[in-house]
């Protein structure tokens, strides 16, 4: 049974994976006249529809707690479990960074600029300055931005420290920070033990998450922070991480939370 829910959803995700690229070229070609806009807002449906999408057939049951950003965006961040967390956050229409050289490549990268992904130049002089402006620019363009503070993946029980570099756009630009909890769960409430793919290969996590049915997420969007009132990117990561842990592992005490 679980070898056939594998091959069905792998063939499911391939004919949605084609039929993305078809629906890119088509719209793609319809902005082409208007050189100033890189990403319509067609293109933009299409990226949240291909996401949720994808979320259906692995077999992701989704909860959404909080109230969703549609018309204000915003420099969203997360804690980071699982390759799903892409499709997961993205479908509820976002934006995302990548490193510049997967711009380059085949199909992969076109339908990535197309989507609307902010490709960033890592290192180098001024790289960081650049980097930030770029982010800044998409979130006034309307399209808020997806970043993970922790720059890797956890077990989901638990949260890495917030890289503090991560959150300079909202301080250079006063953009609104909009924090996002993620959990994934098993029919008992408990933290899905396959989720996380901790030394597996994508390949093998990939499968694994294909062989199950049903796989619970709570998605919580958590009160938007007002950059323009810290002074300091750190202080902008604490606040940050704090109102995310107090959703991925609200048994801490207070008193626990300052010892961690």
């Amino acid at each position: 049974m679980k070898l056939i829910r594998i091959v069905v959803k792998i063939i499911l995700l391939a004919g949605l994976s084609i039929s993305g690229v078809v629906l890119m070229v088509i719209f793609a070609k319809k902005q082409k006249a208007d050189s100033h806009q890189t990403t319509s807002q067609k293109q933009k449906d299409i990226r949240q529809w291909w996401l949720r999408k994808v979320v259906k057939i692995v077999g992701l049951r989704l909860n959404v707690v909080g109230n969703v950003p549609k018309d204000n965006p915003a420099l969203w961040v997360s804690n980071h479990v699982s390759w799903l967390d892409i499709p997961v956050v993205g479908s509820e229409g976002v934006a995302f960074l990548s490193k510049a050289e997967i711009r380059q490549w085949p199909v992969i990268g076109w339908l990535g600029e197309k989507g609307g992904t902010v490709f960033i130049k890592r290192g180098g002089k001024g790289a960081s300055e650049v980097a930030s402006k770029k982010i800044a620019q998409k979130i006034n363009s309307n399209d808020s931005v997806l970043v993970f503070p922790e720059a890797t993946t956890t077990d989901g029980k638990d949260l890495k420290r917030f890289h503090a570099r991560i959150f300079a756009p909202a301080i250079d630009h006063g953009l609104p920070i909009q924090p996002i909890a993620i959990r994934y769960l098993d029919a008992a409430g408990n933290y899905h033990p396959k989720v996380s793919w901790g030394d597996e290969s994508f390949m093998s996590n990939l499968l694994t998450i294909l062989g199950e049915s049903t796989i619970h997420v709570e998605l919580t969007f958590l009160p938007v922070i007002n950059a323009e009132g810290f002074s300091e990117r750190k202080q902008l990561a604490n606040q940050a991480y704090e109102q995310i842990r107090h959703i991925v592992k609200p048994s801490l005490t207070t008193e626990q939370r300052s010892a961690s």
